[in-house]
């Protein structure tokens, strides 16, 4: 059971990456008790990252953890080749990547050729990262099948049962559920979750998994309901962007901005936002007796 964090990109004004603000963040995810890091994830404005800068975030998380999974996917696939090969100086937990997207209708067998190039080619075990909802293709048993051996698979799926399956066709590959609203559900029937929360909340959700692996299963569900609150009001703002203020207000550093189209939000926005959120941070206190 495995609480892994898909770690936000910070960047500054001017739209580069916040180096000391991402190796900051890092350490205090992993000093919060995170598993893994999930790198240039959703999250992580991955899609939205050029090749040099995914090498950049690689370089400077790996001085703080080696407990990475490196997120190198894009429509580029000699892009992808190269950061499978810059990372082979890494000795990080895996390489992961998302599926060709924006194209429509491509042949199934184009997409397992595309994750096949990977796996032989990777000098990594490699994670599928199936989005459905982003990418629009779903990367069913029968695909993953002809794909062949991947150390695991994140699917960001409200449907839990979809991830299940995976479990059920391959009980030795690592299956995470990437949905901050199953979390709860994804310690408990499945290897873990990849909680973009994690960046905002990790203690508590490092405690999720605390309470199940002692049983107190009560405890565990009801840190959920407080988190999927806290969703709700987040969803308001635009998740993405509340999450970097998010993590000022509940951890108390700054991790600069978001980079557009993604835009940071207004003044008073954050302001309106820590008060919707002042009561989440009372209630889960209550719940782990802080």
């Amino acid at each position: 059971m495995e609480v892994i964090s898909p770690i936000l990109t910070p960047f500054t004004k001017k739209g580069e990456i916040d180096k000391n603000a991402l190796k900051t963040h890092a350490e205090n995810l992993i000093r919060k008790g995170v598993d893994y890091i999930f790198l240039n994830g959703t999250t992580g404005l991955g899609p939205a990252l050029s090749k040099e800068e995914k090498k950049e975030t690689l370089k400077v998380v790996y001085d703080v953890t080696d407990k990475v999974i490196f997120q190198l996917g894009g429509l580029n696939l000699n892009d992808v080749v190269e950061l499978l090969s810059f990372s082979k100086d890494f000795k990080i937990v895996g390489v992961a990547s998302y599926s060709p997207y924006y194209f429509q209708r491509l042949p199934e067998k184009w997409l397992v050729k595309y994750f096949k190039t990977i796996l032989e080619t990777s000098p990594h075990p490699v994670y599928v990262y199936n989005y459905p909802s982003a990418t629009g293709y779903d990367i069913s048993v029968s695909v993953l099948k002809e794909i062949g051996e991947v150390a695991g698979i994140k699917d960001t799926n409200q449907d839990l049962a979809h991830s299940l399956d995976y479990k059920i066709n391959f009980p030795k590959m690592k299956v995470y559920n990437g949905s901050d609203s199953l979390v709860y559900y994804s310690l408990l029937s499945l290897d873990g979750t990849v909680a973009s929360l994690t960046n905002v909340v990790p203690e508590y959700i490092v405690s999720m998994k605390k309470f199940i692996e002692e049983g107190n299963r009560e405890k565990a569900l009801e840190i959920q309901k407080v988190l999927n609150s806290l969703l709700t009001i987040m969803r308001k703002y635009g998740q993405l962007s509340a999450t970097y203020s998010l993590v000022e207000i509940f951890q108390g550093y700054n991790v600069g901005y978001p980079r557009p189209p993604i835009f940071p939000l207004e003044d008073y926005e954050i302001k309106s936002l820590k008060s919707e959120v002042d009561a989440i941070k009372r209630n889960l206190e209550s719940i782990v007796g802080k």
